[in-house]
């Protein structure tokens, strides 16, 4: 069983057992929640600083993802009370948050350097010869991963592993990450008061909260785990093959 496999089945199970508490306990606590609170608390009461921590703190999280996006939707939409305009300015928001965003994705970097606990040898080894095949290619992938809400652990935990230049690496996760969350911060600024007026009247502690949180958990671990598994061996196969028949000379 590979490594991918024992902590898909870990966080699939630990992801059931909270929902079952749930189910017994109706009023137990939730660990996101209590986690995600303390920290918009923190990033409102810090601003654009709150902006950078959260950011880098949300990213540097491995397989577990962390909403960190809300605090850029959030502070892009806040308004004073007395004056009623806008605090923190959304373009600001997105270099900010994108330098702290891009900082806590280089753990995973480091992560795969150290050693690439995500990911077996052969697949590794694999990895790095398809991006030596596509050295041009690689730094495209890596800013359409940070400029989306797709997870990019999958690909930067392997380019640490593969010894992929880390400069190749931050500077396409900060454009990205810059031009991902200066929209959220617009969003927020467009949208916070609709969503605001929308989630006042859910109850966090239901158990309708908890199924969509569980959900959105799952199918994040779930989509990270697919690329994760990602057949280098046979993208690599492949790729030399069809190389070596386009090299060799005509009868």
């Amino acid at each position: 069983m590979r490594n991918s496999d024992r902590l898909l089945i870990l966080s699939v199970i630990s992801l059931l057992a909270y929902l079952t508490l749930s189910f017994i306990f109706p009023d137990l606590v939730s660990p996101f929640g209590v986690f995600y609170n303390w920290l918009l608390e923190t990033s409102l009461l810090l601003g654009y600083l709150g902006a950078f921590l959260i950011s880098a703190i949300g990213n540097a999280t491995i397989l577990f993802p962390f909403p960190y996006v809300g605090i850029a939707f959030i502070l892009g939409g806040l308004r004073d009370e007395i004056t009623l305009l806008f605090i923190f300015d959304p373009w600001v928001i997105g270099i900010i948050a994108g330098m702290g965003a891009m900082l806590g994705e280089m753990t995973g970097y480091l992560i795969g350097y150290a050693g690439g606990s995500l990911l077996d040898d052969s697949q590794t080894n694999s990895f790095k010869r398809f991006v030596d095949m596509y050295p041009k290619a690689t730094p495209l992938v890596v800013w359409f991963l940070a400029a989306t809400p797709i997870p990019d652990d999958v690909i930067v935990v392997p380019l640490g592993a593969a010894r992929y230049c880390w400069w190749r690496v931050a500077l396409p996760q900060f454009i990205g990450k810059t031009m991902f969350l200066m929209v959220i911060a617009w969003s927020g600024r467009v949208g916070l008061e609709f969503l605001g007026s929308i989630l006042g009247s859910v109850n966090p502690l239901g158990l309708f909260s908890r199924i969509i949180e569980v959900s959105s958990v799952l199918l994040v671990i779930i989509a990270i785990y697919l690329l994760v598994r990602v057949d280098w061996n046979t993208l690599v196969a492949s790729e030399t093959k069809s190389q070596s028949n386009s090299s060799s000379p005509e009868e």
